[in-house]
């Protein structure tokens, strides 16, 4: 029994192995006890782990000849052979697993067991003597019928119910602000990163003739939170009355000269080439920090010198060979057609490609970039590999370039991967226009191009099938009737998930689902109700308004509205636009602000607004767009332009997008930034019964916030608002937009710990449009405080808290009244009496004095 593991295993294993790679037993010389002819003793390895393991838990068994058969490499069969194992259960149970072959150059053998019983369990490996029969070398013959006598080894593994904690797969997905390098045992945020490989990179491309592209990795930003910006050109407004037009703008680019042509991300580096004066390049070629805009280097000579072409693409390789496993650092940079290397990380040069084929691209299984060559007349198809630009011959992975005249010669055999018959039934007059690696590939009969009237009839169809074991067959081809009414065909996109090809018939608006397996017409959408007639010029002008993704096809254009259908069926999923949100009213011409796909990117559609050439000053409210891929829900705008498509570029890496605005002239990153929060309360000592204020600021430190402008503006920092209030806040700090008098702060969670070691949630409150918040609150015991305040963070930001502290006094003591004596019985009886009698004088003295009065004469 043969059980198979996975890449992960297979690497494990391989590393395992490297010193036994490495160590050149083969060249060993013959000696008194090993001769050709002779015989040799052998040692069988053996090992199982981990031990004890748990029952149901896997233990992997490694085993092994301690040696390696001389002259034995990955280029020929010299192997062990016939390795034995085993295995006997507690209950006396036998299970035996043999390998004819040894495949692995060190004659080790390695399969994984899971025990399903407690108690011991023997192992036991055994090969019988291995007779050297090789001889194609003068190294090989002096070991011709040599013979490596045979061994066995026996080990024992524990098994025990107690279960060995589960083995880490993967640390969990960040909660907090995150940047590369991506720490290597953070294995699952491979789905949240991404690179953005340049228009000529067949990763971004599902298209048949279009340019909207698509990110199939990672993620996109669900806010419109700006990063930073940063100048590429002179842009907006000139200034001034001798300009000729109120408003004149600087020229932006547009259509044939677009200032951000054809970005490149690799491991969060933007690469862009730097426009000079009118021209698109040529002012060099900038490497910036995607997370902050900074620059890391400038090359003058690339662009502006003819010897120093502009990138057209970057290359990410990952190679797997006996001695080395993982993606190629540090990646490169090609100009068109592979034509020079430059280094990432410094822009240094490093060599050239000639004699580079043509043919229909696409993506292999470890990033390399595969040509699927045809000559349909001599019956022929071919596939190059760019990866065979390499070579492993040394140890590690160098060009395989004439390092004296410093290029590669790339149309040698040695960078093709195969080469095979075709049927002679394929027209010659098609020719392929789709390739997916190991599965199919496509072609067809040309049709009209975009600016022409009409379908060939009939036009033809045909697959022939690129996997492995029916390479080169034909798997269908097809003629097809043109459409009437002079109505023009086009093909439009593919669909790998549900394998369909897609055509679109301009004149009527409706698209055509064709299957990719055997060329059967699947469905034709319905036109959709009140669309624009503008729509007709996203077909005429370039064919660039529609992509497929994750089985949905996307169009837009110049009638301002998004349709989303399944491609299935052809069924209309959902529409962006038509119930008022592109809606331009006195602002342009269309109706409808013209909505045109940049690219889709984690379940979400982006759009920018435009026109091929258009007037100065721009027409106002232009504005990029998130729309939710699935539902059709706008996500978040902001205001921008970014001219007409296919000529400016969107890219979307680790969670980013940047974009040029032909309002300014500056590149606007966007993506989830940074908090910043405070908390302070009293630094005295407050009395228990008495309230107190609690009081912080939320503040947004992503790199823009420092620049010049901004840090003029906002000497207290800027405010973090609400995700509802996001685009209209960044259009305000960075567009010159006015103070929006509605927006929203952001919820801060205010705890303390008490004098008695208990935790507690206070309140909650929203930061206002300046960052601030605070709390009234009062404390119900005494001691020390220390407070925490929190923003969990959001679409926008990343999460951030402080914390402070203070205490509370005792409340001051109240005075004890001074308790009443009970009076005695001469204050109760004696005192008075006198009083009275005291009293009763007066009162006699007072008569008698009034009587003597009155006898006065």
């Amino acid at each position: 029994m043969k059980i198979k593991t996975n890449l992960k295993t297979k690497v494990s294993i391989a590393l395992i192995l490297m010193l036994t790679i490495t160590i050149p037993l083969f060249a060993i010389p013959p000696t008194d006890c090993q001769t050709s002819a002779g015989k040799s003793t052998t040692h069988a390895m053996l090992t199982v782990n981990p031990n004890p393991v748990g029952v149901g838990q896997p233990a992997l068994i490694v085993m092994w000849a301690g040696l390696l058969l001389p002259s034995a490499s990955v280029t020929n069969d010299i192997r062990f052979h016939d390795y034995s194992l085993t295995i006997t259960k507690p209950d006396g149970k036998t299970e035996t697993m043999k390998w004819a072959i040894i495949e692995d150059t060190t004659s080790t053998q390695y399969t994984k067991y899971t025990p399903d019983q407690v108690g011991t369990y023997t192992l036991n490996f055994s090969y019988p003597d291995q007779t050297y029969t090789w001889n194609a070398t003068a190294a090989m013959r002096q070991w011709t019928n040599h013979v490596f006598l045979g061994a066995s080894k026996t080990v024992t593994l524990t098994v025990q119910e107690e279960q060995l904690p589960a083995p880490i797969s993967s640390y969990p997905l960040p909660t907090e602000y995150w940047t590369r390098p991506i720490e290597g045992q953070n294995t699952d945020w491979w789905a949240i990163s991404s690179h953005w490989l340049g228009s000529d990179h067949p990763l971004h491309y599902n298209l048949v003739a279009a340019d909207a592209m698509y990110q199939p990795d990672g993620k996109a930003p669900n806010s419109a939170h700006v990063m930073w910006t940063k100048r590429i050109d002179e842009g907006g407004v000139v200034g001034g009355s001798f300009a000729g037009v109120e408003g004149e703008m600087y020229y932006s680019g547009s259509a044939y000269q677009p200032r951000f042509y054809n970005p490149i991300i690799m491991n969060s580096l933007l690469f862009y080439a730097v426009p000079n004066q009118n021209s698109m390049s040529g002012g060099g070629y900038m490497c910036v920090d995607l997370h902050t805009g900074e620059e890391v280097w400038f090359n003058e000579k690339i662009g502006a010198d003819t010897a120093w072409p502009v990138p057209s693409f970057g290359y990410l390789y990952t190679a797997h060979t006996e001695n080395q496993h993982g993606a190629i650092p540090n990646g490169i940079l090609f100009s068109s057609n592979f034509a020079v290397a430059y280094e990432p990380w410094t822009g240094q040069r490093l060599f050239n490609v000639t004699n580079v084929p043509s043919g229909t691209a696409a993506v292999g299984p470890q990033g390399e970039i595969l040509r699927y060559q045809i000559s349909i007349a001599n019956r022929w198809l071919a596939q190059w590999n760019s990866s065979r630009l390499w070579s492993t011959a040394s140890s590690g992975w160098q060009p395989d370039w004439n390092q004296t005249n410093g290029w590669i010669n790339a149309s040698t055999s040695a960078r093709y991967d195969w080469n095979i018959s075709i049927p002679t039934t394929i027209p010659t007059n098609t020719a392929p226009f789709e390739a997916i690696c190991d599965d199919i590939m496509l072609g067809s009969t040309s049709f009209t191009g975009f600016s022409g009237i009409g379908t060939p009839n009939p036009y033809t169809m045909w697959a022939i099938s690129l996997k492995p074991e029916s390479r080169g067959q034909l798997m269908w081809i097809k003629q097809y009737d043109a459409p009437q009414n002079n109505v023009t065909r086009m093909l439009r996109a593919i669909d790998p998930v549900n394998r369909v090809i897609i055509m679109l018939d301009k004149e009527t608006f409706q698209f055509l689902g064709y299957n990719m397996d055997n060329g059967n017409h699947m469905w034709t959408t319905t036109r959709p109700e009140n669309i624009s007639d503008f729509a007709y010029f996203d077909s005429t002008h370039g064919s660039v308004f529609c992509t497929v993704d994750n089985g949905t096809l996307y169009n837009s254009g110049f009638g301002g509205v998004l349709y989303a259908y399944d491609t299935k069926d052809g069924k209309l999923l959902w529409t962006y636009g038509d119930n008022g949100e592109t809606f331009s009213g006195l602002q342009t011409p269309w109706g409808n602000y013209p909505q045109f796909i940049s690219n889709t990117a984690d379940d979400k559609v982006f759009l920018f607004s435009g026109e091929h050439s258009p007037n100065t000053p721009l027409y106002k409210g232009l504005r990029v767009r998130a729309v939710n891929a699935t539902t059709g829900e706008e996500l978040w705008t902001l205001l921008g332009s970014m001219g007409y498509p296919p000529r400016q570029w969107y890219p979307v890496a680790d969670g980013f997008i940047v974009y040029h605005n032909m309002y300014d002239g500056q590149l606007y990153c966007i993506g989830k930034g940074t908090s910043a929060t405070t908390v302070e309360a009293p630094m005295t000592s407050t009395t228990l019964g008495q309230s107190l204020v609690i009081r912080g600021t939320v503040t947004d430190i992503a790199a823009g916030t420092t620049q010049t402008e901004q840090t003029a503006r906002f000497p207290s920092g800027v405010a973090a608002v609400s995700d509802e209030s996001q685009s209209i806040w960044m259009e305000y700090v960075y567009m010159q937009k006015p103070r929006p008098t509605n927006a929203t702060g952001v919820p801060v969670v205010i705890s303390v710990e008490d004098a008695n070691g208990n935790y507690r949630t206070i309140g909650t409150v929203t930061s206002n449009s300046d960052g601030f918040y605070s709390l009234n609150w009062k404390p119900d015991i005494e001691g020390k405080y220390t407070v925490y305040a929190s923003f969990a963070g959001s679409e926008s930001y990343w999460p951030s808290h402080a914390v402070t502290a203070f205490a509370v006094d005792p409340a001051p003591a109240t005075p004890t009244p001074q308790p009443t004596q009970p009076p005695s019985m001469a204050d109760l009886y004696f005192i008075p009496s006198i009083i009275g009698v005291i009293v009763a004088i007066i009162a006699v003295g007072a008569v008698l004095a009034l009587l003597l009065l009155r006898k006065r004469p």
